[in-house]
């Protein structure tokens, strides 16, 4: 339960709403990619070490068509949200959440005093640090590793029924706890809880309502995509092809068709992202981390890294610092 100082703050009009209340409805424009754009981008709700953060939703507006270059959760505390998707009205209800893939589009209707409602922007790095937990597979891990690494997931979203489950709750509550009140190791700390909602969610499959694409393509496509990043230190074209009983060329036309690159080029990006990783959360020598990404030329790895990252490893290492 959280604690009654948060939960008054969580009812307290902010100046938007205010602002809505009287007849000035305005969406806040300086949170989008520029004055024209539909695209609301995470570079001006985050900082750059931030994975993730949790904002409470403005009330008493309705938000026109828009994308995020971001996932989104949201959570309903109290009260109802609906959104329009594909001209259809999907409405989450206290304790539901809605999980929407990065450029999805959609609008949201009109919301009252008592709909309280979360959003948890998450950048698609953070899907690296959950792919290296998650051993089973689910709709939600498939949802994850599309969203990661493929750019086919226009209109794709999942809806969580978990208004019955306490556990999913008492995360959640974790969560905006530790953001109303940050602690020591805060980063950490979220990083974890978050891990704990989505592997809870996971637990429960009889409560998610997928909304993904189906097709026998987007399922050969997540199978490819969960080989590269399970096997992307030693993995190869022709043993992916040879476990999929598929050719290696329409392996790499699948490749580049919902990802936009080679199957070289994305592997070196999963090598890197998992570099990256490493660099920020262990003191693991650097030559030590390119081995265990699958690297053996020190020369080649600081080239591809600065290329692809404007900075060297140590020097990437010390601004995370």
């Amino acid at each position: 339960m959280l604690k009654k100082e948060i939960l008054e703050d969580l009812i307290q009009l902010t100046k938007e709403e205010k602002d809505n209340l009287a007849g000035v409805q305005s969406v806040d424009r300086s949170i989008f990619l520029n004055d024209s754009s539909n695209i609301i981008d995470y570079h001006k709700l985050l900082s750059d070490d931030q994975s993730f953060t949790i904002r409470r939703h403005t009330r008493f507006q309705e938000y026109p068509s828009h994308r995020h270059n971001y996932l989104e959760f949201m959570y309903v505390y109290s009260g109802e949200m609906t959104h329009i998707i594909h001209d259809q009205k999907i409405t989450i209800r206290e304790g539901e959440l809605l999980l929407l893939n990065q450029n999805i589009e959609h609008s949201i209707l009109y919301t009252k005093e008592k709909d309280i409602i979360f959003n948890l922007i998450i950048k698609t790095d953070f899907l690296v640090f959950m792919a290296s937990l998650i051993e089973e597979e689910s709709e939600l891990f498939s949802f994850l590793f599309e969203a990661l690494y493929s750019n086919k997931n226009d209109g794709e979203y999942l809806l969580f029924k978990a208004a019955h489950n306490k556990h999913v709750k008492t995360i959640i509550e974790d969560l905006i706890q530790h953001v109303y009140e940050p602690a020591f190791n805060q980063s950490l700390i979220l990083k974890l809880t978050m891990g704990l909602l989505l592997t809870e969610l996971m637990n429960h499959p009889e409560d998610i309502e997928a909304y993904t694409g189906n097709s026998y393509e987007k399922i050969l496509s997540g199978s490819i995509l969960k080989y590269i990043d399970l096997h992307y230190q030693e993995g190869s074209l022709s043993q992916l092809a040879k476990n999929l009983h598929q050719p290696d060329y329409k392996i790499c036309k699948i490749i580049k068709k919902h990802t936009g690159f080679t199957f070289k080029q994305l592997v070196q990006k999963v090598r890197l992202q998992h570099a990256v990783r490493l660099l920020k959360t262990t003191h693991l020598p650097i030559v030590e981390i390119m081995e265990k990404v699958g690297y053996d030329n020190i020369t080649y790895f600081y080239k591809i890294f600065k290329d692809t990252y404007h900075r060297t490893p140590k020097q990437y290492r010390e601004h995370a610092k």
